[in-house]
C-alpha cells in the first residue's frame, strides 16, 4: 500500500482564495439572513389570518335561525313539505304537551301528515305569533275538504277546519319543547259528520 503526500505549497492560500471564500460566505449569510426574515413573516401572517378563519368558523358553526324564524319556517312547511320541517326544526329530544297531555314526538308527525293526507286543499294559515324570550306563541288554522281517511274516519266531503294555539321553546335553532291547545274534539266531530261542518272558526283580528 503507497501513500503519497501533496507538495506543502498545496496547502497555501492565496489572495484569491480569500476572496472567493469570502464572496462564498457573503452570499451564504445573505441567503441565511433572507430566510430568516422569511420563516418569521410567514407565521406572523398565517397568524393574523388563523384567528379570523377561525373566528369565522366559530361564528357559522354557532349561528342559530332566533325562535321566531324557526316556528315560522316549521309552520310554513305545512303547506309543503312537512316531514322536511318537522325533522328539521323540531328537536329529537322533544318534550312534548298536546292536546291530551304528553305524548310522543313520532305520534305527533304521524298524526299531522294523516291529517293532511286526508284532506284536498290542506293550507295552513298562521294568525298570530307572539315572542317572549325563547318561546313562541302561535295562533294557527288549517283546514280542506275530507276526501281521505283521518284516523280511521273514512271520507265525507265535508270541509272541516281544526284551529288551536301552539307554544314552542326554541333552543340552537329547533323546538325542544312544545305544547298545544285546540278545539280537536269538534274537529273530529266534524270529521264524522256528528257537528254542521264549520262551527268554530278563528277569529282573523
Amino acid at each position: 500500500m503507497f501513500f503519497s503526500k501533496a507538495p506543502e505549497t498545496a496547502n497555501v492560500p492565496t489572495a484569491s482564495t480569500f476572496m472567493r471564500r469570502r464572496k462564498a460566505i457573503g452570499t451564504m449569510t445573505g441567503l441565511a439572513v433572507a430566510a430568516a426574515v422569511a420563516s418569521a413573516a410567514v407565521p406572523a401572517a398565517a397568524q393574523s389570518q388563523a384567528p379570523h378563519a377561525a373566528s369565522t368558523g366559530h361564528a357559522a358553526h354557532h349561528h342559530y335561525l332566533s325562535p321566531l324564524q324557526v316556528t315560522s319556517a316549521y309552520y310554513a312547511s305545512y303547506n309543503g313539505d312537512l316531514a322536511a320541517g318537522f325533522d328539521r326544526y323540531i328537536s329529537k329530544d322533544l318534550v312534548l304537551h298536546g292536546f291530551n297531555g304528553p305524548e310522543r314526538r313520532e305520534d305527533w308527525i304521524k298524526g299531522d301528515l294523516d291529517i293532511k293526507a286526508g284532506l284536498t286543499g290542506f293550507k295552513m294559515t298562521v294568525l298570530d305569533q307572539i315572542v317572549e324570550g325563547d318561546k313562541v306563541v302561535t295562533r294557527w288554522s288549517f283546514g280542506g275538504r275530507h276526501t281521505g281517511t283521518i284516523f280511521g274516519i273514512p271520507a265525507s266531503g265535508r270541509e272541516v277546519q281544526l284551529s288551536g294555539i301552539s307554544i314552542d321553546r326554541v333552543i340552537h335553532g329547533q323546538s325542544v319543547e312544545h305544547w298545544s291547545e285546540g278545539n280537536f274534539g269538534v274537529f273530529l266531530d266534524e270529521l264524522r259528520g256528528e257537528t254542521p261542518p264549520g262551527t268554530v272558526h278563528p277569529s282573523t283580528n
